[in-house]
Formats: structure tokens, C-alpha cells, sequence
């Protein structure tokens, strides 16, 4: 023993019986340690946590614990001295240890032998006699043999600890323990806030079973220390939080507060007998609070301390807060004085909700009458999940499918609708903080904590699960005053499964967009039309007589114009990018009606949908009393509502239509359907009241003049004559007229001679579809132009165009394109574009064709100089006069065809018979409407005995008519009165015939009523 060095040190840690990890003293950081193996004695292996690489650790030898728990019982965190006796070459080194800081203090092997938890290593016989140390430790482990102590017991075997090393269940175990303290011993610090513990029998009701766990502390966060491609990676601090916690906390009895999981980690609160271990490292600078789950810390009064204890190292730059600098700012007085405008964080503002987002933003009505739009602080509205759930159908979504987030992303509409039982009520607000702009968001956003009385809107949504509150990566001011109160909301929700934390079906709203789809619109007509009233939110206002509707029980989303009245139209861009001025007392009654309607519940009632599929129709809504008091009075002596005119709440709706005239904003829309609706005595009183207070509209003479003048010019166009009924009114199948007789046109006025057409030669080139069309439409080049486009082809085709590196062609840009059939190049248009090709479409001949964006340098450039820009395009656009398409896809595909088949590579007599009147219902600009005839000889009808050719040809349309394949379209007697009687004549008599013989699309019978009645 003399001749061997003696060291001293602290034992950091106890692996097992025989093996004691010991550090030297701290310098300026962790300091060296070295793992000591006692010689001469074993005590067997205790089990370890099963890793990745060491999935299975296998049993525990007998006693093994109980030689760890002696050996750490006496020496953890004590002084102790050390020799070492042998080192191997892999570093493994073996010596004596004894307790205090010389030789003389009690021998641990000897102690160990003692009490039976070691067994002794066999020496021969020469080396034991010489060595006197051996010689004690055989005397005493035959006294622990003869008094059967440890390991030489008979009831040995059942000396195994059972270990849990991984739960099934782990927030069922936290349910069970949560608020008890549990016994437990750290065996693992992985940093300063996670660290593996063993929960120990005593506290726990399993009988002798031992938990050992991973636990992350609540309410705080320390640096990371990671390992790397097997090296020890640490973030600033990281070592020496691990290591501060190891000194106080490392293989040390402490009590454990289970508090919440994450995955298969726990999270809780370590308390030792020195105090809270959380709380220290906070105020040493080597921790921060974490908000996320400061809400978890379920030890009386400790969030208040974290803060404390967290702000004390701030203000002393400790550690991590080195760096630290106080926010600095303006006050919200001296900010809002320099700019009453600007919005920054401390302002206080009070209000009426006015409109709600989608979810996680409100619109106020502020008390100065400014419109401020506050996002809820801290708090996120649901998401499109990126993934399904475990168990969910894993089907791709359609990318090109139109995503409409509040139907379609799983509980926003449920969250806007909490939010929307807010609008029009009182609040408070005041703005946390400004969310800078990000690249995500449009502009920089007010966040805020709102209130309705002691209602705060934000937690009214976490605590029903409809939205989730964001966790900071950074410890920094910017978040919700309220923000434990919104992390407690959160917790309760989930472990209630609310909302989005529920694991059952999420909820599914599909929702039928009628928006602008006629075909959809006449399918849900009749059932609308079958309810006197239908119950509605609006969605949105566009102008005071156009609203966004979406009726929850036909879920359906459709466009409502107000029956009965004209409102004056604010701007829209213009096709130059100019914007139209706002016509006067537009913005007024947009403000007006979205004031009264936006997100509320209303009745509608539907009359009738336009051409382009949107609905007609009266909309009531519950209102202030001032306003019910003005429309009162017209009610009580009007005719007769529709049945159905109150609601169950017992408050009277009133008729928006009636409150803008009312107000000034709207005049009563003087037609037959409005003449006949019940609202219409009451429209005219409400009018008549405005007039005489001047309000709105009628406070400008100007406009009176105006009214004054149609109104007078309505009243001549009164008188009732044959022809007044025929004219197109505002249902969708009237105008369709069968019989010529019926147009009762005798003659045209004054007995004038029927007006001669002008017939040109043309010929056909290619198709127009645009996307609306209800006629045929087509394209065709004059025969007196075709010099002109030689000239062309020739100017471009002569020699070789110059190519333009890096060329890009715009929309609407005329240019020169290649095309694909025989590359040769002609005068193009820019039409449309996307991310992989361009429609580009060649102006002599109307043919569109699709150009891949990589093949436009080649095949795209500027056209060459000389008059190629000035030559106005060859390809007339013209539309079949008269005769209108079918709206099935495939029956349009048929007749193109054959239209193609009677006119393609033909000269054929083309003649205008009338300009700037549209096809049926469509809303696209007319184009000229004209007639088509095949001269003699041309073998039009070739393949068909249905009509048989005539002296100056065969008129196409009359062709069509007579195979079936297209109708006569709704006519106007003004209009046929001026024109040839005999082309409408024989028109509808072909139709007629093809009518009866049910060909193509008369098939199923008369389609025109049948879409109506759809």
C-alpha cells in the first residue's frame, strides 16, 4: 500500500456495486473523472434501459441492486481517496476506495463482503497468503456465508428486481400518480432538464415493481447536449447545466411530480430536499421558461418563482443572458400621439365585432368608427393536414381540386362559427404585440387579446379544442397576457379529446359552390324555390344588392341578387387595368348592407336564378330596432308575406331590399316580376319615404332628373300589346318559341320590303369555344382578304426570323409563333399562360394551339419589321344566327363535327344578319351573328337524305336544325321584325321535324324544359 499513489475525489456516480464513478474537484467547468473498479470482489450485473443498439440487456444478477443502493447510499456526493492498483490497456482500471480522505477510512470491497452483496475473486494460494488486504476480505465473506447474509441467503433468487422500462400507456400511469409524489433516484442526466429516473416500490402501488422513466422538467428548457457521429455535441451552457445538476441531483433520493407526457417521455417536476432543482437552474442562468408547458407545473406558487427566479438572471446577464437587452420601445400614449393610425403593442381599443376570419382574426368596429382588423394572440386557427391520421384514408388529394379552407380543413368552420356568435357584440381589446411581416402574410399583424365582457375569444376556442396554442422556441414578450391561461385551456381540451384533439371522424363539409355554374343553379331551383323561407349565413357582401349566401341545409354556396330593386355599382378594374369610379352612394350602401348582414343568420326567399346561374331573390334579417321602426309601418299595410315570414326567435326579419330603399341606396327596380312580388307596395312606400327626406340617392337632383326622366319613359313603354308578353322576361325557358305564328308578326312596319343580305364569300378555319358560349361559334377568312394573307405568310417564311435569347411572350402581345403541323411561322396572340405552357393563338386563322414554356425561345419572336403589326387580324369570329347548342358536351362535340364536315375546305356564302346581341343567356361579348349557306354543287349534304339542295344553296343552320343536332334560341320579336321572315320560318319548321322524329338532341324529348324543371 505504500508504494501505490492515493488520490482523492468526490463520487459522482455508482453503476453498480463494484464500479464508482469519481471526479476530481470543479476548475472552470466540468472536471476529469475517472471509473474505478473495486479489485478482488464482483457484484454482479444490474440491469440497464434497453437502447437502439442494445435493444435486449438481459437479466439482473441477484443482489446486484442491492450492492448499487449500499454502495450509493454510502459514498454518492461524498469525498472519498482511491488507489489504483492495476490499469489495462483499454483504460479499465482497478484499486481500492475508501471513504474519507485517507487509507485508514472504511475499505467499501470489505464492507460489501460484509454484508454479503460481493462475492470474492479467487486467488491462488501463494498470491492470497501474501497479499493482507485479501486475507481480511476472505474472513469477511465467510462470516456473511456462515450468518447467510446477501447473496448467500436462501431466498436469494428473489432478490431480482422486475423493471419497466417502457409503458404501454404512459399518460393512463400519469393519470394514476398525478399529484403524488413519487420516490424516486436519478439515474441519468442527458442535460440540465432531462435526466432517467427510477420511481422506487414505496411510493408506488404495484407491488415491488420498479419504473424507470425518461423525464423532461415542465416549465423549463436548458441546453441540449447531443451526441454526433459518437462525439458529444453540446449547445452554449449545455455542459455545464448537465454537469450543474449532476453535482446535486445524480444518483440522489428526490421526489417526483408526474405532470404530463410527450410520446413515451414524461414531464414533471424534480424536487430534492434542497429545493427544486427547476428553479435553481433558472436562476443561475442555465434554463429558461418555456410557456408551452409552463401551465404543467403543478407545484403551488413555482410559475410565479420560475418568472422570478428567470428575470433575476436576466437582469444579472447570467450565463445564457449574457447577451440579454431589455425591449426597448415607446410607450402605446407617445407612439399613438405621434401617429393616431398606428397600432403598437399596449393599445386599448373598444368596439362592436363587425366580421370574424377564418379562425384566428376578428374585424372591430372601433368607438373613433374605424374598422381595425386584431388577430387572437398566441392562439393558431386549424390546419390542412400534411398527413392523415393513423387508421385514415391515405388517399392523395387532388391537387387541382379547389381548396376552400373553411369547409374543407377539419373544424375551421366549427371555430369560425364560435367566433361568429361574437359579431355585432360588444368587446375589448388590447394588442399584445405586432407581428412583423412574413413572407406568408400580406402585411404586419395587431395581435391581441380580446374580450367579450369577461369572455376571452382566444381561450373560448382553445377550450373547445378549435385551435391550438403556438409554443415559443424563444423565451421572448411577444405573446398573449393571457398565455398560461390559454395553455391551461389547451391542456383541459385535450384531455377532454375536444375538437382537433379528439381521435374520432374528423367533420366533413362538403359544400356545392353554385357560384357562377348555371347548370348546378337550375339542379337546386326547384327545392329552394319549394321553401318560402331557407335559413342562411352570409358570407360575404360584394355590393349592397349582391350577397355570398351559403344555406347550411341544401349545403350549398350561391350568389344572392336582391329581387326588386337597382343599387348603385362600385368600381371594377376595366380591361386595361384601370378602375371604374365607384358610381355615387355605392360605397354608402356596401357599408350599409355589410353592416346589417355580414356573417349573420338570414332567411332568404328565391324566385328566380339569371343566366349566369345566380340566385334572384328577397333576403330578411333580424335588425336594430331604429331600423325595424322604418319599415314598420310599410309592413302593417302592404299585402299579404309569403307563409313563413317570422322566425322562432319571435323578433320580426325585415326585408334588406326594402331597408336600402329606405335608406336612399337603391330605387325600386320597376318590372312585371317586381310588380307581382307581395314586397312591391311596400318598395314603393319605402321609396317614396327616402324621396321625401332626401335621403342617399335622392339627396342629388341630378339623380332625381335622371329617375324622373326613366320613370316617365317606363310608363310610355307600358301600354300592352301582343308582342310584350314574347319579349324575354327573367324566367329561363319563356323566349323559346316553336310556332312562327305565335311572334305574330304580319308583315314588317310600314310595309317595308324585307332586307336584302349581303352574301360574301368566306371560308371556315377553325372553331371558338370560349368558355360561357351557348352558339356556334367559328372563324372564318374572307375570300377578298386572301392576298393579304399570302403577303403575310410570305414576309414571314421568306427568311429565317431572328431568335430572341431568353424571349417571353406576354399576354395580349402579338408576335410571331412556329407552328407544329408544318413550321412555318405566322402572327400569334398571347391568350393565357401557366407554369409549363403557353395558348397561343394565330391571329389569321383562330386556331389556338399549346406551346411548352422550354420551346419558346425556338418557336416564339418578335415579328420582323414592316407591316406585319398593322395588318389587322384575318380571322373573323361569327356565331350561327339563330340556333343555339346543346349544353351536353358530347352533343356539342357531335354537331362541331358535322358543322365542320358541311363547311371545311369549302367557299361558303357567309351573310350578317345581325351584330351585338348575345346567344340565349350567355354573358360573353356578342359577336356577329350571321347565315351560312353552301353553294350548289359543294356535296354538302353528302351522306344525309334529310333535306335536299336548293337553287342558290343550302343554308347550314337549317341543316343542323334538321338533323337535331342543334335549337331555334329564345327570340325577340323587335328583333325578327327587321330581318327576312323566311330564314326564322323555315327554321323552326326543320326544328320542328326534327322534333318529332326525336333525333339526337330531342332524343329524350324537349331539353329546354327539361333543364328548367331540373
Amino acid at each position: 500500500m505504500s508504494h501505490q499513489s492515493v488520490f482523492s475525489g468526490i463520487v459522482k456516480q455508482v453503476l453498480s456495486g463494484d464500479t464508482i464513478v469519481i471526479r476530481d474537484r470543479p476548475v472552470d467547468g466540468p472536471p476529469p473523472e475517472r471509473t474505478i473498479v473495486l479489485s478482488n470482489i464482483s457484484c454482479g450485473r444490474v440491469a440497464r434501459r434497453p437502447t437502439p443498439n442494445n435493444p435486449n440487456s438481459g437479466p439482473e444478477d441477484p443482489f446486484a441492486w442491492q450492492a448499487r443502493e449500499f454502495v450509493r447510499s454510502k459514498l454518492i456526493g461524498r469525498e472519498v481517496c482511491y488507489t489504483i492498483e492495476t490499469e489495462l490497456p483499454s483504460g479499465r482500471k482497478y484499486g481500492s476506495v475508501f471513504i474519507g480522505k485517507s487509507t485508514n477510512g472504511e475499505n467499501i470491497a470489505l464492507l460489501l463482503l460484509e454484508e454479503g452483496l460481493a462475492e470474492l475473486r479467487k486467488l491462488n494460494a501463494v498470491a492470497a497468503e501474501k497479499n493482507p488486504v485479501y486475507q481480511q476480505l476472505m474472513v469477511a465473506e465467510e462470516l456473511a456465508k456462515s450468518s447467510q447474509k446477501g447473496r448467500w441467503s436462501t431466498d436469494a433468487l428473489d432478490a431480482v428486481r422486475e423493471v419497466i422500462w417502457s409503458l404501454d400507456e404512459p399518460r393512463t400511469f400519469v393519470d394514476k400518480y398525478k399529484g403524488k409524489r413519487l420516490h424516486g433516484v436519478v439515474e441519468y442526466v442527458r442535460d440540465g432538464s432531462t435526466m432517467q429516473i427510477t420511481l422506487l416500490p414505496d411510493t408506488l402501488d404495484e407491488g415491488t415493481v420498479f419504473y424507470n422513466i425518461m423525464l423532461s422538467l415542465s416549465g423549463i428548457k436548458a441546453p441540449a447536449v447531443r451526441f454526433e457521429d459518437g462525439k458529444q455535441v453540446a449547445e452554449p451552457f449545455g455542459l455545464d447545466a448537465q454537469f450543474f445538476v449532476e453535482s446535486r441531483l445524480l444518483q440522489r433520493d428526490v421526489m417526483v411530480l408526474l405532470e404530463s407526457t410527450n410520446n413515451q417521455n414524461f414531464i414533471g417536476t424534480v424536487l430534492h430536499p434542497n429545493g427544486n432543482i427547476s428553479e435553481v437552474l433558472l436562476r443561475e442562468g442555465l434554463a429558461r421558461c418555456i410557456d408551452w408547458n409552463l401551465n404543467l407545473v403543478s407545484v403551488p406558487g413555482a410559475t410565479d418563482a420560475y418568472r422570478t427566479a428567470e428575470r433575476s438572471a436576466k437582469e444579472r446577464r447570467l450565463r445564457l443572458w449574457i447577451d440579454y437587452q431589455p425591449p426597448q420601445g415607446v410607450t402605446a400614449e407617445v407612439q399613438q400621439a405621434r401617429d393616431p393610425n398606428s397600432l403598437c403593442p399596449g393599445m386599448s381599443f373598444s368596439g362592436h365585432v363587425a366580421e370574424v376570419g377564418n379562425g384566428d382574426n376578428v374585424t372591430v368596429k372601433c368607438s373613433d368608427g374605424v374598422y381595425r382588423k386584431f388577430f387572437l394572440s398566441s392562439v393558431r386557427a386549424p390546419r390542412l393536414a400534411s398527413a392523415p391520421r393513423e387508421g385514415e384514408d391515405s388517399t392523395p388529394v387532388d391537387q387541382r381540386a379547389r381548396v376552400r379552407p373553411l369547409y374543407d380543413v377539419p373544424f375551421l368552420f366549427e371555430a369560425r362559427e364560435q367566433l361568429r356568435g361574437f359579431v355585432g357584440k360588444p368587446v375589448t381589446v388590447h394588442i399584445d404585440y405586432i407581428q412583423p411581416k412574413l413572407p406568408t402574410t400580406t402585411d404586419e399583424r395587431a395581435c391581441a387579446t380580446i374580450r367579450c365582457g369577461p369572455e376571452n375569444l382566444a381561450e373560448s376556442l382553445v377550450s373547445k379544442g378549435l385551435a391550438n396554442v403556438i409554443r415559443y422556441r424563444n423565451a421572448n414578450d411577444n405573446r398573449s397576457g393571457c398565455y398560461a391561461d390559454l395553455l391551461a385551456a389547451e391542456e383541459d381540451a385535450q384531455t377532454k379529446g375536444l375538437g382537433i384533439h379528439s381521435k374520432s371522424e374528423r367533420p366533413v363539409h362538403r359544400v356545392a359552390d353554385l357560384t357562377g355554374n348555371l347548370a348546378k343553379s337550375r339542379q337546386f331551383l326547384p327545392f329552394l324555390q319549394s321553401n318560402p323561407r331557407t335559413e342562411g349565413i352570409v358570407e360575404f357582401v360584394v355590393h349592397a344588392s349582391r350577397l355570398r349566401v351559403y344555406l347550411p341545409r341544401e349545403t350549398c354556396l350561391n350568389t344572392l341578387l336582391l329581387a326588386g330593386i337597382q343599387c348603385p355599382r362600385r368600381g371594377r378594374p376595366k380591361p386595361d387595368g384601370t378602375q371604374e369610379p365607384d358610381m355615387p352612394f355605392s360605397e354608402e350602401g356596401y357599408q350599409f348592407t355589410k353592416d346589417l348582414c355580414m356573417q349573420r343568420n338570414v332567411e332568404v326567399t328565391i324566385e328566380t336564378i339569371d343566366r349566369v346561374g345566380n340566385f334572384v331573390g328577397w333576403c330578411f334579417l333580424e335588425t336594430s330596432d331604429g331600423e325595424s321602426k322604418q319599415t314598420t309601418e310599410g309592413q302593417k299595410s302592404g299585402k299579404k308575406k309569403k307563409k313563413g315570414g317570422d322566425t322562432s326567435s319571435g323578433k320580426p326579419k325585415v326585408n334588406l331590399s326594402v331597408l336600402l330603399v329606405a335608406h336612399g341606396f337603391a330605387t325600386v327596380h320597376r318590372a312585371p316580376s317586381t310588380e307581382n312580388s307581395p314586397y312591391y307596395q311596400e318598395l314603393v312606400r319605402a321609396e317614396e319615404a327616402a324621396k321625401s327626406a332626401k335621403q342617399g340617392l335622392w339627396s342629388s337632383d341630378e339623380f332625381v332628373k335622371q329617375w324622373e326622366a326613366e320613370a316617365n319613359a317606363y310608363d310610355a313603354d307600358e301600354t300592352p300589346s301582343a308582342e310584350s308578353d314574347i319579349i324575354l322576361p327573367g324566367g329561363v325557358t319563356k323566349g323559346y318559341v316553336d310556332d312562327f305564328s305565335l311572334l305574330n308578326i304580319n308583315g314588317h312596319e310600314s310595309g317595308k320590303e324585307a332586307p336584302k343580305l349581303d352574301w360574301k364569300p368566306v371560308q371556315f378555319t377553325a372553331f371558338s369555344r370560349p368558355i360561357g358560349s351557348e352558339g356556334l361559334r367559328f372563324f372564318a377568312q374572307h375570300l377578298s382578304d386572301s392576298s393579304t394573307i399570302m403577303q403575310i405568310s410570305r414576309g414571314l417564311n421568306s427568311q429565317p426570323i431572328p431568335v430572341v435569347p431568353g424571349y417571353q411572350p406576354q399576354k395580349g402581345e402579338i408576335f410571331a409563333a412556329s407552328f407544329s403541323a408544318d413550321n412555318c411561322w405566322y402572327r400569334a396572340r398571347g391568350m393565357r399562360r401557366s407554369a409549363k405552357s403557353v395558348i397561343v393563338q394565330y391571329i389569321d386563322f383562330g386556331n389556338e394551339e399549346s406551346i411548352d414554356v422550354e420551346d419558346l425561345p425556338a418557336r416564339t419572336a418578335p415579328l420582323p419589321p414592316g407591316p406585319f403589326k398593322n395588318i389587322p387580324p384575318q380571322a373573323h369570329e361569327y356565331r350561327l344566327a339563330f340556333v343555339q347548342l346543346s349544353p351536353e358536351a358530347t352533343e356539342k362535340t357531335v354537331t362541331e363535327r358535322i358543322f365542320a364536315k358541311y363547311v371545311m375546305e369549302k367557299e361558303v356564302l357567309l351573310a350578317v344578319q345581325y351584330e351585338h346581341i348575345p346567344c340565349g343567356y350567355e354573358t360573353l361579348k356578342p359577336v356577329p351573328a350571321v347565315a351560312l349557306r353552301v353553294p350548289p354543287g359543294s356535296g354538302s349534304t353528302a351522306g344525309s337524305s334529310a333535306y335536299t339542295g336548293k337553287g342558290e344553296g343550302e343554308e347550314v343552320a337549317e341543316l343542323l336544325l334538321e338533323e337535331g343536332l342543334v335549337c331555334v334560341e329564345p327570340m325577340s320579336p323587335q328583333l325578327i321584325r327587321q330581318l327576312p321572315h323566311t330564314n326564322v320560318r323555315t327554321y323552326l319548321e326543320a326544328q320542328a321535324r326534327a322534333k318529332k322524329e326525336r333525333k339526337n338532341i330531342w332524343c329524350y324529348g324537349d331539353f329546354r324544359v327539361d333543364n328548367s324543371q331540373q
